[in-house]
């Protein structure tokens, strides 16, 4: 997995997220982000269809108790699918672009 950052509140994620090296990467990435204080983050997923609990449950802290509007781009039908199924579509604001 690789993040690529954008501005000053996108990030990029390619490949899959599934280990929890990827988990404490996106973590430390959005906590950087932060740093320079966007109120809202862009993540543009491209092509994962898996999503680890461990950063669901740290985008949730974001969203529920920072107050952070994520926004989600996804690549892959399978990773919206999951979202959807966890009632997160809305919750991280996910639009689905397909290839």
């Amino acid at each position: 997995m690789q993040i690529e950052l954008k501005g000053n509140n996108e990030l990029t994620i390619a490949g899959n997220i599934k280990s929890i090296e990827d988990s404490s990467g996106i973590k430390e990435a959005i906590n950087a982000l932060q740093k320079s204080g966007p109120r809202n983050i862009l993540l543009r997923i491209q092509d994962s269809f898996s999503m680890t609990s461990t950063v669901i449950g740290y985008l949730m802290k974001l969203v529920n108790i920072d107050k952070i509007t994520i926004s989600m781009i996804v690549g892959d039908q399978r990773l919206y699918q999951l979202l959807d199924e966890l009632s997160l579509v809305k919750a991280f604001n996910v639009r689905l672009i397909e290839k």
